[in-house]
């Protein structure tokens, strides 16, 4: 008898040994997928930052393009309404001249 119960400490010895070892094995493994996640994560927001800047960045572009393009055509029309008001009012004079005279 005393030899089972001393094979049966020595068993339940061994299975416990075997379980805390697989334990740690497991929150070993949890940890290092935890951290490959956490990596993954990180570099996925990272990506995800430095897209944003480059689409803003893009936009802002296209935008002071857009706001230049519409300067010059605001320059170009107020130079065209300036010349047909210049003309219009020589017509004018030269027709007060012509009257005058």
């Amino acid at each position: 008898m005393r030899e089972q119960v001393f094979v049966n400490r020595v068993v339940s010895s061994e299975l416990s040994c075997k379980t805390q070892t697989a334990m740690r094995e497991r929150v070993f493994a949890n940890r290092v997928v935890s951290s490959e996640l956490s990596c993954k994560t990180q570099t996925a927001m990272r990506e995800q930052v430095f897209a944003n800047r480059v689409l803003s960045s893009e936009l802002s572009c296209k935008t002071q393009t857009a706001m230049r393009e519409q300067v010059f055509a605001n320059r170009v029309l107020s130079s065209e309404l300036s010349c047909k008001t210049q003309t219009a009012n020589e017509r004018t004079s030269v027709r007060e001249q012509s009257v005058k005279q």
